[in-house]
Protein backbone atom coordinates (compact mmCIF):
# COMPACT_ATOMS: atom_id res chain seq x y z
CA UNK A 1 0.00 0.00 0.00
CA UNK A 2 1.31 3.55 -0.67
CA UNK A 3 0.12 6.80 1.06
CA UNK A 4 0.17 8.98 -1.70
CA UNK A 5 -2.97 11.10 -2.19
CA UNK A 6 -5.23 10.07 -5.46
CA UNK A 7 -4.58 11.96 -8.95
CA UNK A 8 -7.07 15.52 -8.87
CA UNK A 9 -7.69 14.43 -12.34
CA UNK A 10 -7.38 10.90 -13.04
CA UNK A 11 -9.13 10.10 -16.17
CA UNK A 12 -8.94 13.78 -17.70
CA UNK A 13 -6.79 14.03 -21.09
CA UNK A 14 -4.52 16.85 -21.33
CA UNK A 15 -6.50 18.65 -23.91
CA UNK A 16 -9.65 19.24 -21.78
CA UNK A 17 -6.66 19.96 -18.84
CA UNK A 18 -5.59 22.70 -20.92
CA UNK A 19 -9.07 23.99 -22.01
CA UNK A 20 -10.13 24.29 -18.68
CA UNK A 21 -7.13 26.30 -17.23
CA UNK A 22 -6.62 28.42 -20.58
CA UNK A 23 -9.63 30.17 -19.42
CA UNK A 24 -8.43 30.48 -15.58
CA UNK A 25 -6.57 34.14 -15.24
CA UNK A 26 -3.35 34.05 -15.14
CA UNK A 27 -2.50 35.67 -11.83
CA UNK A 28 -3.74 31.56 -10.22
CA UNK A 29 -0.81 29.92 -12.23
CA UNK A 30 2.00 29.99 -9.76
CA UNK A 31 -0.97 28.37 -7.69
CA UNK A 32 -1.67 25.60 -9.86
CA UNK A 33 1.82 24.83 -10.42
CA UNK A 34 1.80 23.35 -6.85
CA UNK A 35 -0.72 21.35 -7.44
CA UNK A 36 1.93 18.64 -9.07
CA UNK A 37 4.86 18.41 -11.73
CA UNK A 38 2.15 18.15 -14.15
CA UNK A 39 0.54 20.93 -13.38
CA UNK A 40 3.36 23.02 -13.11
CA UNK A 41 5.10 21.57 -16.96
CA UNK A 42 1.47 22.87 -18.17
CA UNK A 43 1.09 26.26 -16.77
CA UNK A 44 4.44 26.98 -18.79
CA UNK A 45 3.74 24.86 -21.79
CA UNK A 46 3.29 26.88 -25.16
CA UNK A 47 0.40 24.48 -26.06
CA UNK A 48 -2.26 26.54 -23.06
CA UNK A 49 -0.84 30.34 -24.06
CA UNK A 50 -1.65 29.19 -27.68
CA UNK A 51 -4.67 28.10 -26.24
CA UNK A 52 -5.40 31.44 -24.26
CA UNK A 53 -4.81 33.00 -27.47
CA UNK A 54 -7.57 31.22 -29.81
CA UNK A 55 -10.04 31.74 -26.62
CA UNK A 56 -9.29 35.01 -26.49
CA UNK A 57 -8.06 34.98 -22.98
CA UNK A 58 -4.62 36.23 -22.90
CA UNK A 59 -4.15 39.19 -20.80
CA UNK A 60 -2.01 42.33 -20.98
CA UNK A 61 0.45 41.77 -17.87
CA UNK A 62 2.95 44.82 -16.86
CA UNK A 63 6.55 43.60 -16.09
CA UNK A 64 9.18 46.48 -13.88
CA UNK A 65 12.84 45.72 -14.10
CA UNK A 66 14.25 48.00 -11.42
CA UNK A 67 17.63 48.29 -9.58
CA UNK A 68 19.56 49.81 -6.75
CA UNK A 69 22.64 50.56 -5.12
CA UNK A 70 23.15 47.04 -3.55
CA UNK A 71 21.72 44.81 -5.77
CA UNK A 72 21.14 43.75 -9.01
CA UNK A 73 18.11 44.44 -11.53
CA UNK A 74 14.98 42.95 -10.81
CA UNK A 75 11.91 42.31 -11.96
CA UNK A 76 8.45 42.55 -11.16
CA UNK A 77 5.45 42.07 -12.29
CA UNK A 78 2.43 43.97 -11.58
CA UNK A 79 -0.88 42.12 -9.73
CA UNK A 80 -2.98 42.70 -8.11
CA UNK A 81 -2.16 46.77 -7.59
CA UNK A 82 0.88 45.50 -6.12
CA UNK A 83 5.00 44.52 -7.64
CA UNK A 84 5.44 41.11 -7.04
CA UNK A 85 9.28 40.33 -7.44
CA UNK A 86 10.33 37.17 -9.62
CA UNK A 87 12.80 35.55 -7.33
CA UNK A 88 13.82 32.96 -10.29
CA UNK A 89 15.53 35.58 -12.30
CA UNK A 90 18.09 36.58 -10.29
CA UNK A 91 21.19 36.66 -13.07
CA UNK A 92 19.58 39.12 -15.49
CA UNK A 93 22.45 40.88 -17.24
CA UNK A 94 23.30 44.68 -17.12
CA UNK A 95 21.78 46.18 -20.58
CA UNK A 96 20.33 49.19 -21.73
CA UNK A 97 17.51 48.81 -23.89
CA UNK A 98 14.35 46.68 -23.38
CA UNK A 99 11.37 45.95 -25.57
CA UNK A 100 8.85 43.00 -25.37
CA UNK A 101 7.24 40.92 -28.74
CA UNK A 102 4.41 38.51 -27.93
CA UNK A 103 5.72 36.69 -24.70
CA UNK A 104 9.22 38.04 -24.25
CA UNK A 105 11.32 40.80 -23.02
CA UNK A 106 14.28 41.39 -25.14
CA UNK A 107 17.22 43.23 -23.28
CA UNK A 108 20.29 44.85 -25.15
CA UNK A 109 23.32 47.10 -24.79
CA UNK A 110 26.58 46.54 -22.56
CA UNK A 111 29.40 45.42 -24.38
CA UNK A 112 30.64 42.30 -23.83
CA UNK A 113 34.72 41.56 -23.51
CA UNK A 114 35.11 44.17 -25.90
CA UNK A 115 33.99 42.07 -28.88
CA UNK A 116 30.00 41.84 -29.15
CA UNK A 117 26.88 43.59 -27.25
CA UNK A 118 24.89 41.57 -25.19
CA UNK A 119 21.79 40.30 -26.20
CA UNK A 120 19.45 38.24 -24.39
CA UNK A 121 15.59 37.40 -23.61
CA UNK A 122 12.87 36.57 -21.15
CA UNK A 123 10.41 34.14 -21.18
CA UNK A 124 7.63 35.23 -19.61
CA UNK A 125 5.60 32.46 -19.70
CA UNK A 126 8.15 30.17 -17.48
CA UNK A 127 10.10 33.36 -16.08
CA UNK A 128 13.39 31.81 -17.39
CA UNK A 129 16.54 34.21 -19.30
CA UNK A 130 17.83 32.82 -23.24
CA UNK A 131 21.16 34.28 -24.36
CA UNK A 132 20.56 35.27 -28.19
CA UNK A 133 23.26 35.77 -30.38
CA UNK A 134 25.17 38.81 -29.08
CA UNK A 135 25.00 42.19 -31.18
CA UNK A 136 27.26 41.98 -34.14
CA UNK A 137 28.35 45.35 -33.52
CA UNK A 138 29.80 46.63 -30.14
CA UNK A 139 27.13 48.80 -29.13
CA UNK A 140 26.44 51.37 -26.37
CA UNK A 141 24.18 53.73 -25.49
CA UNK A 142 21.65 52.00 -27.41
CA UNK A 143 17.87 52.64 -28.02
CA UNK A 144 15.03 49.75 -29.51
CA UNK A 145 11.91 49.32 -31.01
CA UNK A 146 9.77 47.16 -32.57
CA UNK A 147 8.07 47.00 -36.02
CA UNK A 148 6.33 43.87 -37.69
CA UNK A 149 8.39 41.30 -35.02
CA UNK A 150 11.54 42.84 -35.83
CA UNK A 151 13.88 44.95 -33.53
CA UNK A 152 15.63 47.84 -34.06
CA UNK A 153 18.48 48.72 -32.17
CA UNK A 154 20.32 51.67 -32.68
CA UNK A 155 23.46 52.64 -30.64
CA UNK A 156 27.08 54.25 -30.89
CA UNK A 157 29.83 52.34 -31.84
CA UNK A 158 33.45 51.98 -31.06
CA UNK A 159 34.12 53.91 -33.89
CA UNK A 160 32.16 56.35 -32.60
CA UNK A 161 29.55 56.15 -35.10
CA UNK A 162 25.90 56.06 -34.87
CA UNK A 163 24.77 52.03 -36.18
CA UNK A 164 21.35 50.55 -36.27
CA UNK A 165 21.11 46.66 -36.67
CA UNK A 166 17.79 44.68 -36.67
CA UNK A 167 17.17 41.28 -34.89
CA UNK A 168 14.40 39.51 -36.58
CA UNK A 169 12.55 37.67 -33.15
CA UNK A 170 11.52 34.62 -35.85
CA UNK A 171 14.59 33.60 -37.29
CA UNK A 172 16.66 34.78 -34.03
CA UNK A 173 19.15 36.24 -36.71
CA UNK A 174 20.76 40.11 -36.72
CA UNK A 175 20.77 41.68 -40.05
CA UNK A 176 22.20 44.69 -40.90
CA UNK A 177 20.10 48.03 -40.61
CA UNK A 178 20.18 51.32 -42.53
CA UNK A 179 22.66 53.28 -42.98
CA UNK A 180 22.45 56.20 -40.34
CA UNK A 181 24.39 58.88 -42.91
CA UNK A 182 22.85 62.09 -41.59
CA UNK A 183 25.28 64.04 -40.30
CA UNK A 184 22.66 65.44 -37.85
CA UNK A 185 22.71 62.20 -36.33
CA UNK A 186 26.31 62.11 -35.01
CA UNK A 187 28.26 60.75 -32.25
CA UNK A 188 28.57 64.18 -30.49
CA UNK A 189 24.59 64.42 -30.44
CA UNK A 190 24.23 60.83 -29.08
CA UNK A 191 24.26 60.14 -25.99
CA UNK A 192 22.48 58.18 -22.58
CA UNK A 193 19.30 61.02 -23.10
CA UNK A 194 18.52 59.70 -26.24
CA UNK A 195 15.24 57.45 -27.15
CA UNK A 196 13.10 55.53 -29.53
CA UNK A 197 9.40 54.97 -30.11
CA UNK A 198 7.83 53.62 -33.01
CA UNK A 199 4.37 54.92 -34.05
CA UNK A 200 2.45 54.14 -37.55
CA UNK A 201 5.33 52.42 -39.33
CA UNK A 202 7.46 55.00 -38.25
CA UNK A 203 10.69 55.19 -36.05
CA UNK A 204 11.14 57.82 -34.71
CA UNK A 205 14.47 58.67 -32.99
CA UNK A 206 15.07 61.65 -30.07
CA UNK A 207 18.87 63.08 -29.36
CA UNK A 208 19.71 66.44 -27.94
CA UNK A 209 16.72 68.54 -29.57
CA UNK A 210 15.71 67.12 -32.81
CA UNK A 211 13.83 63.95 -33.53
CA UNK A 212 14.43 62.22 -36.63
CA UNK A 213 12.10 60.14 -38.60
CA UNK A 214 13.00 56.10 -40.39
CA UNK A 215 10.08 54.95 -42.67
CA UNK A 216 11.88 51.35 -43.06
CA UNK A 217 9.13 50.27 -45.76
CA UNK A 218 10.47 52.93 -48.14
CA UNK A 219 14.21 53.11 -46.41
CA UNK A 220 14.34 57.07 -46.13
CA UNK A 221 14.83 59.45 -43.79
CA UNK A 222 12.30 62.09 -42.71
CA UNK A 223 12.06 65.07 -40.07
CA UNK A 224 9.10 66.01 -38.03
CA UNK A 225 9.29 69.85 -36.89
CA UNK A 226 6.12 70.10 -35.11
CA UNK A 227 7.61 66.71 -33.30
CA UNK A 228 10.24 68.95 -32.00
CA UNK A 229 8.89 71.57 -30.77
CA UNK A 230 8.19 69.88 -27.05
CA UNK A 231 10.80 67.90 -24.93
CA UNK A 232 9.74 64.68 -25.30
CA UNK A 233 13.16 63.13 -24.77
CA UNK A 234 13.04 63.03 -21.32
CA UNK A 235 12.74 58.86 -20.72
CA UNK A 236 9.22 59.51 -19.64
CA UNK A 237 7.63 58.54 -22.76
CA UNK A 238 5.21 55.66 -24.36
CA UNK A 239 3.18 55.34 -27.38
CA UNK A 240 -0.37 53.79 -27.01
CA UNK A 241 -1.93 52.99 -30.65
CA UNK A 242 -0.12 55.19 -32.59
CA UNK A 243 -0.15 58.03 -30.56
CA UNK A 244 2.74 59.67 -28.33
CA UNK A 245 2.46 60.61 -24.39
CA UNK A 246 4.79 62.12 -22.19
CA UNK A 247 5.18 63.83 -18.86
CA UNK A 248 6.07 67.69 -19.15
CA UNK A 249 7.90 68.12 -16.09
CA UNK A 250 8.25 72.42 -16.22
CA UNK A 251 4.40 72.36 -17.18
CA UNK A 252 3.06 69.42 -14.52
CA UNK A 253 0.92 67.58 -17.26
CA UNK A 254 0.61 64.77 -19.61
CA UNK A 255 1.15 66.39 -23.10
CA UNK A 256 -0.01 63.66 -26.52
CA UNK A 257 1.13 64.21 -30.01
CA UNK A 258 -0.48 62.67 -32.90
CA UNK A 259 2.13 61.62 -35.67
CA UNK A 260 -0.91 61.63 -38.64
CA UNK A 261 -2.32 64.83 -37.44
CA UNK A 262 0.99 66.32 -36.27
CA UNK A 263 -0.16 68.21 -33.58
CA UNK A 264 0.37 68.28 -29.86
CA UNK A 265 -2.62 68.21 -27.27
CA UNK A 266 -2.97 67.97 -23.51
CA UNK A 267 -4.24 65.22 -21.68
CA UNK A 268 -7.91 66.11 -20.17
CA UNK A 269 -9.74 64.51 -17.19
CA UNK A 270 -6.19 64.14 -15.00
CA UNK A 271 -6.59 67.24 -12.77
CA UNK A 272 -7.20 65.54 -9.75
CA UNK A 273 -4.49 62.46 -10.41
CA UNK A 274 -1.83 65.39 -10.97
CA UNK A 275 -2.96 67.44 -8.19
CA UNK A 276 -2.68 64.75 -5.93
CA UNK A 277 0.86 63.55 -6.86
CA UNK A 278 2.40 67.25 -6.97
CA UNK A 279 5.68 67.26 -8.35
CA UNK A 280 6.52 64.16 -8.51
CA UNK A 281 10.25 63.01 -7.51
CA UNK A 282 10.33 61.08 -10.69
CA UNK A 283 7.75 59.70 -13.35
CA UNK A 284 7.89 56.96 -15.93
CA UNK A 285 4.72 56.18 -18.14
CA UNK A 286 4.11 52.88 -19.95
CA UNK A 287 1.74 51.23 -22.45
CA UNK A 288 -1.18 48.45 -20.64
CA UNK A 289 -3.02 47.29 -23.12
CA UNK A 290 -4.69 50.53 -25.15
CA UNK A 291 -4.47 52.37 -21.41
CA UNK A 292 -1.39 53.98 -19.83
CA UNK A 293 0.26 53.14 -16.69
CA UNK A 294 1.87 56.19 -14.72
CA UNK A 295 4.64 55.30 -12.47
CA UNK A 296 5.93 57.68 -9.88
CA UNK A 297 7.93 58.26 -6.34
CA UNK A 298 5.93 61.06 -4.38
CA UNK A 299 9.26 63.00 -3.11
CA UNK A 300 12.80 62.65 -2.50
CA UNK A 301 12.28 61.62 1.15
CA UNK A 302 10.83 58.43 -0.45
CA UNK A 303 12.87 56.74 -2.18
CA UNK A 304 11.92 53.25 -1.64
CA UNK A 305 8.09 53.70 -2.41
CA UNK A 306 6.38 53.79 -5.68
CA UNK A 307 2.90 54.55 -6.81
CA UNK A 308 0.75 53.23 -9.95
CA UNK A 309 -1.93 54.81 -11.59
CA UNK A 310 -3.78 52.74 -14.39
CA UNK A 311 -5.38 55.58 -16.97
CA UNK A 312 -8.15 54.48 -19.67
CA UNK A 313 -7.74 56.75 -22.51
CA UNK A 314 -10.85 57.82 -24.50
CA UNK A 315 -10.60 60.24 -27.89
CA UNK A 316 -13.74 62.42 -28.26
CA UNK A 317 -15.44 64.37 -30.48
CA UNK A 318 -13.04 66.82 -31.75
CA UNK A 319 -9.80 64.50 -31.32
CA UNK A 320 -9.43 65.72 -27.71
CA UNK A 321 -7.93 63.06 -25.13
CA UNK A 322 -9.62 62.32 -22.14
CA UNK A 323 -8.02 60.13 -19.02
CA UNK A 324 -9.97 58.61 -16.98
CA UNK A 325 -8.42 57.29 -13.76
CA UNK A 326 -9.09 53.30 -13.12
CA UNK A 327 -7.01 53.53 -9.73
CA UNK A 328 -3.58 54.75 -8.13
CA UNK A 329 -2.13 53.16 -5.62
CA UNK A 330 1.30 52.33 -3.62
CA UNK A 331 2.62 49.05 -5.39
CA UNK A 332 5.89 48.81 -3.55
CA UNK A 333 7.73 49.71 -0.91
CA UNK A 334 11.36 48.11 -0.89
CA UNK A 335 14.24 47.45 1.65
CA UNK A 336 16.31 50.40 0.27
CA UNK A 337 15.93 52.89 -2.41
CA UNK A 338 15.63 51.92 -5.80
CA UNK A 339 16.44 53.11 -9.48
CA UNK A 340 13.34 52.84 -12.38
CA UNK A 341 14.50 51.43 -15.09
CA UNK A 342 11.85 50.32 -17.46
CA UNK A 343 8.39 48.70 -18.02
CA UNK A 344 7.17 47.15 -20.86
CA UNK A 345 3.39 45.16 -21.31
CA UNK A 346 3.90 41.66 -22.22
CA UNK A 347 0.76 39.67 -23.53
CA UNK A 348 0.03 35.98 -21.95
Amino acid sequence: MTNEPPSLTPSLPDDLILHILARVPRCYYPTLSLVSKHFRSLVVSPELYSRRSLLSCNENCLYVLVNSEISSDRLYILHQKALLHISSLSDIPICESFVSVGSRIYLFGECSDDVSSIACSIDCRSHTLQRLPNIPIPLELTVAGVMDGKIYVVGQCSAKSTVMVVFDTKTHMWEEGPGLNNPDISSEAWDIDCTMVVMAEKIYIRCEHDSFVYVPKEGKWERDEMLDSKDWDCGNQCVVDDVLYYYDEDEGCLRVYDPKQKCWGVVKGLEGLLAEMGRPYWLKTACFGGKLALYFGKTEEEPSKMWCAEILLEKRQGGEIWGKVEWCHQVIEAAEPFFFRVSVSVML
